[in-house]
């Protein structure tokens, strides 16, 4: 499957999810804590971008696949990372480094926030494109994308991980995200029970 999205329009399509307002303090409230420098957030978008989407192709494929368009794989990588970006940046508390001279544990933190964020943008996405109900969402085992990457990434399904083909990303070491795959969703699990159902990774 081929990446069709550089780092340039990767980093363009977050901008347009997440904005570029920065809020003014109100004249009578103090103004807020200075976050740490995240100058590398657009490496980190392109590098969350397409571990996503590899996540996400090794899930459309075999069997017990989810039924995702190459599509919808791209806009649920776009939205997932964007909304990770957020949560990783307002967590920060030093400035952070490129993921390429990151280490495993920062990386890991990272990709937990993305595995904690992908059911909110499955669910964005099927209640905005289909018109799904929440409740009927909820109830369904479609929307369960983190169990399914579980299956894939802990079991001898992982070399779909290996082998998907995603295009453009060779700076992405596919050893290291197999290895930081099943580390990051069992983190989410624990640390975001109401986001990625411990039970799904059982």
């Amino acid at each position: 499957m081929e990446s069709r999205l550089t780092p340039q329009e990767v980093e363009s399509r977050l901008r347009r999810v997440l904005g570029t307002a920065t809020p003014v303090p109100a004249p009578d409230r103090p103004a807020e804590p200075v976050m740490p420098s995240f100058g590398s957030q657009a490496q980190w978008a392109a590098y969350g971008y397409h571990v996503v989407r590899r996540w996400l192709s090794a899930v459309a494929t075999g069997r017990h696949r989810a039924h995702l368009s190459a599509d919808e794989i791209d806009e649920l990588a776009v939205e997932t990372t964007a909304r990770a970006l957020n949560s990783f940046r307002d967590q920060a508390r030093q400035p952070i480094a490129e993921p390429r001279a990151a280490a495993p544990e920062l990386k890991t933190a990272f990709l937990t926030e993305c595995v904690r964020h992908l059911p909110y943008a499955h669910r964005n996405r099927l209640h905005t494109a289909e018109h799904v109900p929440f409740v009927e969402f909820e109830n369904t085992d479609e929307a369960d994308l983190v169990g399914m990457l579980w299956g894939r990434a802990t079991t001898d399904q992982a070399e779909a991980l290996r082998h998907v083909a995603c295009g453009q990303d060779e700076d992405v070491d596919t050893d290291e995200v197999v290895a930081l795959t099943p580390l990051a969703i069992r983190a989410a699990a624990l640390r975001y029970p109401e986001a990625v159902d411990p039970a799904s990774i059982g």
